[in-house]
């Protein structure tokens, strides 16, 4: 642990989950920011999920990435200030969209299957989110 007391595992998975974060939502409402980290934490600790921040955000359904930033590179571009304090608050709990673990951009994708398949639980911003 460092002086703060928030071990250098902590940080960098603070950083990854940013980097999803500002990749996915970037130019969204800072609760929409939020909620996407959240939906990478509640897949996180869900059995159905890799069980880290990273793994999460590389996990691959056959050779298709569950995350478009991982294909698109997108995921490697330096996270902003809002999306940093975004990751913070969804890695130490806040939970805007509960215990959703799927989201997507209608305007941007077409995510039938989980039109199909997921509750929807609400939108923030531009993205509909699902458990």
């Amino acid at each position: 642990m460092n002086r703060s007391g928030v071990s250098q595992k902590d940080r960098d998975n603070i950083y990854w989950l940013a980097r999803i974060i500002h990749a996915e939502s970037q130019g969204e409402p800072y609760n929409g920011q939020v909620a996407v980290g959240n939906v990478v934490m509640n897949r996180v600790v869900s059995s159905g999920f890799p069980n880290t921040v990273y793994n999460v955000i590389f996990e691959y359904t056959g050779s298709v990435p569950q995350f478009s930033p991982v294909s698109d590179g997108s995921i490697y571009n330096t996270p902003s200030a809002s999306s940093m304090k975004a990751a913070e608050a969804a890695y130490w709990g806040s939970k805007p969209v509960g215990n959703a673990l799927y989201f997507f951009n209608p305007k941007k994708a077409a995510g039938s299957w989980i039109v199909r398949t997921r509750q929807y639980l609400t939108t923030i911003g531009n993205h509909a989110f699902y458990r």
